[in-house]
């Protein structure tokens, strides 16, 4: 008999079959629906750190929203559009995922991630995939990674994108997370503190670093300055 991690496996591959329309395809002009999705192995990590029960919440919606549903997850979908919501309840319908648990906080996630923090609303895990303009990624965790506590784990598409290739390279320096899993396109971390994400940007690591970086630089312009002054004429 298949383990319950089997199951939600199998529907993974279900789904990532027959994916959802979910998304227009061009904002402006383009009424075609699309699937805007990423790659297979993150979404094997999901189910793999979802038994039923899981208390999840993503910025963003769709082929995720889905399985969310599907590993039976007390889901949280922050997305900035009704119309997107109203697209995955109707692709659960259909495939007779029950969504009693589904919950849609619908507008952009600097207003209702917030409010979620303020609630005392907590996750096991965060799912960050919305908006992916400078600064909605740092925004989005700041807000959504506080209400994971010790042991949480975070999840982060699209790293290889400018902002969020930011937020990666931050959290790859930041004591308060473990990394996990990940590739080019995707990453995850696991939290090692609770509470707010708020510290002085003395207390950070990054800032260390990064002037343990510019002291080398510094340092290595005197030497070749001092050699080429010291050269024979």
């Amino acid at each position: 008999m298949p383990s319950d991690l089997d199951q939600r496996l199998a529907v993974v591959e279900r789904v990532l079959a027959d994916p959802p329309s979910v998304h227009p395809m061009d904002f402006s002009t383009d009424p075609t629906l699309g699937v805007w999705s990423t790659e297979p192995d993150c979404y094997r990590f999901l189910a793999e750190h979802c038994p039923p029960g899981t208390r999840t919440l993503e910025t963003g919606c769709g082929t995720s929203t889905v399985l969310f549903a599907a590993f039976g997850a007390a889901h949280i979908c922050c997305t900035a559009g009704q119309e997107e919501a109203d697209r995955v309840l109707a692709d659960c319908q259909a495939r007779g995922i029950p969504v009693d648990d589904v919950r849609f906080e619908v507008g952009h996630s600097h207003r209702t991630l917030p409010a979620l923090e303020a609630a005392g609303t907590t996750r096991d895990l965060v799912l960050i995939d919305g908006s992916h303009g400078f600064p909605a990624p740092m925004v989005d965790w700041y807000y959504a990674g506080a209400l994971l506590g010790k042991a949480g784990v975070l999840v982060v598409d699209d790293v290889n994108l400018p902002a969020v290739r930011l937020l990666r390279r931050f959290l790859d320096q930041d004591p308060r997370w473990e990394s996990l899993a990940g590739t080019d396109k995707w990453r995850a971390w696991r939290r090692l503190t609770d509470g707010t994400l708020s510290e002085d940007w003395i207390a950070q690591v990054w800032y260390r670093t990064r002037r343990q970086r510019a002291k080398q630089l510094a340092q290595g312009a005197i030497t070749r300055a001092r050699k080429l002054y010291r050269r024979p004429r």
